[in-house]
């Protein structure tokens, strides 16, 4: 398959007042096209910093990132990020509509196509009516639609989501995991997301990067050998879905 992101021997420190903290040691990692990769692995183990390396917010130490072979310097365009605090996210003060269209304003759209995208964008996440809302009138599973709909207004090739569903309930988290599996098959992206949740990983994922020690390296990345499409019932009871939430739970505990 088409390689999309090429983590090449990336290195990551901080050097502060204090002394040099290493975050990430020599880190490479391919990502196919089309694939949804998880990023797992101890709290503070520096999951959340590649992902910061990979939106172009930071560059790394030492090492390269590609994406579609060209080296990023800066946010590389066609790639979308979706938090985990919505709340923090989305400006309480537009409407959700609004919201989705902000990042729409540096696109040369003309204003039909600028409101086809929001309410395709909407209708997406199954968010359609609801344009004219407030962020704080709704819960919190519809404003993580909100933001994921604002990302997929812009038509990413590749989407990158830090612990998206964490704040959020677990039916609301079970729900939202269907969502992104459909937004994937339906425009073909990339997506790439750090989790602390193992199910969660084993349930979404293609493969699944281990991150372990400090500074970290990839322990492992595990295929996850279960065949699309994927249900919350069926999926999570079949034996190999355990076995590779076993697997992959050693492995960031460090049992294996």
């Amino acid at each position: 398959m088409t390689t999309a992101i090429a983590i090449n021997g990336v290195s990551m420190e901080y050097v502060t007042p204090e002394g040099t903290t290493h975050v990430l040691d020599n880190v490479s990692y391919e990502v196919s096209e089309g694939s949804f990769v998880a990023i797992v692995g101890p709290s503070g183990v520096g999951k959340t910093t590649l992902l910061r390396l990979l939106s172009g917010l930071q560059k790394p130490t030492a090492g390269e990132i590609l994406i579609r072979g060209e080296r990023i310097s800066g946010p590389p365009a066609g790639l979308a990020v979706v938090l985990q605090d919505y709340t923090r996210s989305l400006m309480p003060w537009l409407t959700v509509e609004r919201n989705i269209a902000l990042p729409l304003k540096n696109q040369k759209l003309s204003k039909a196509d600028r409101s086809e995208r929001i309410e395709s964008s909407l209708e997406e996440v199954g968010l359609s009516g609801q344009g004219g809302k407030y962020p704080w009138q709704m819960s919190g599973g519809m404003q993580q639609r909100a933001s994921i709909a604002r990302a997929l207004a812009v038509r990413p090739s590749i989407l990158v989501m830090d612990e998206p569903f964490a704040s959020v309930d677990a039916q609301t988290r079970f729900d939202l995991e269907d969502l992104v599996l459909k937004v994937r098959d339906d425009f073909g992206i990339t997506t790439l997301m750090v989790t602390h949740d193992i199910d969660e990983a084993v349930y979404l994922s293609d493969e699944i990067v281990v991150l372990h020690g400090r500074p970290a390296k990839v322990r492992d990345v595990v295929t996850v050998d279960i065949p699309f499409p994927r249900s919350q019932i069926q999926t999570r009871n079949a034996p190999r879905f355990a076995e590779l939430r076993t697997h992959v739970y050693a492995m960031v505990r460090g049992l294996e």
